[in-house]
């Protein structure tokens, strides 16, 4: 139970800060390019860091009108070792970006399920072409079900997602005029437990910043752009 939950949590800790990447004739808030590379960085409430994660555009195609981008990304410990190296996928047609949240499994939770029977529902998170202050998103999320060798169901929901205000953000990339957006994490797995989550976006750039808080508004955690080229 507690390595599912992990690689749950994990699946989400991933999906939340990377969920507007668009090719800029498809959707302005972020520009891919072939070899375009970029980092972000993990840090608790108390400013240490925890981490890092890096992304290299692999490749681009088209396909009925919907661009596909492969991006691998790699992600590092607090010792900048590698934890995870993995290939994902992002899609975008009609100005709407979405990404495969399956792809953000682990190789290692995937063989804890190997002897289960086991079904996971992906919720895509989107972005739409076109934000102003007080629009809410769609949600998004993860429902995964267990029937044997134990009966169990857990769900990830990502909700309540509102744009906030437009306002001009710095961090270690640069400094950027941004999108505020806020949203409720909600962990259904026998327990309920529920997070905020704050993102702050840029056209032509992606998320730049975001602020994960527990139920009681305290920040637990913070993600920051620290180079893209």
């Amino acid at each position: 139970m507690k390595n599912l939950l992990k690689g749950l949590a994990l699946i989400l800790i991933l999906s939340i800060p990377f969920k507007s990447w668009a090719q800029s004739d498809c959707n302005p808030y972020f520009l891919l390019e072939e070899g375009r590379k970029w980092t972000t960085a993990n840090y608790n409430a108390k400013d240490k860091y925890q981490g890092k994660q890096s992304y290299e555009v692999l490749s681009l195609d088209e396909e009925d009108g919907m661009l596909i981008a492969n991006v691998m990304l790699i992600s590092y410990d607090k010792k900048d070792k590698v934890v995870m190296e993995k290939e994902v996928e992002f899609t975008c047609k009609d100005g709407v970006v979405e990404m495969d949240m399956s792809k953000y499994i682990p190789e290692e939770t995937m063989e804890g399920f190997k002897n289960m029977d086991v079904e996971m529902e992906f919720e895509a998170i989107t972005i739409p072409e076109n934000l102003e202050v007080g629009q809410y998103l769609e949600d998004g999320g993860v429902n995964m079900t267990i029937a044997e060798p134990m009966q169990m169901n857990m769900e990830i929901k990502i909700q309540d997602r509102k744009v906030m205000a437009k306002e001009n953000i710095e961090v270690p990339a640069g400094t950027y005029e941004a999108w505020k957006i806020n949203s409720i994490i909600k962990l259904d797995a026998m327990i309920t437990r529920e997070t905020k989550n704050v993102e702050w976006i840029a056209k032509n750039v992606g998320v730049v910043r975001s602020e994960q808080y527990d139920k009681n508004g305290k920040l637990n955690s913070y993600t920051v752009l620290t180079e893209i080229n």
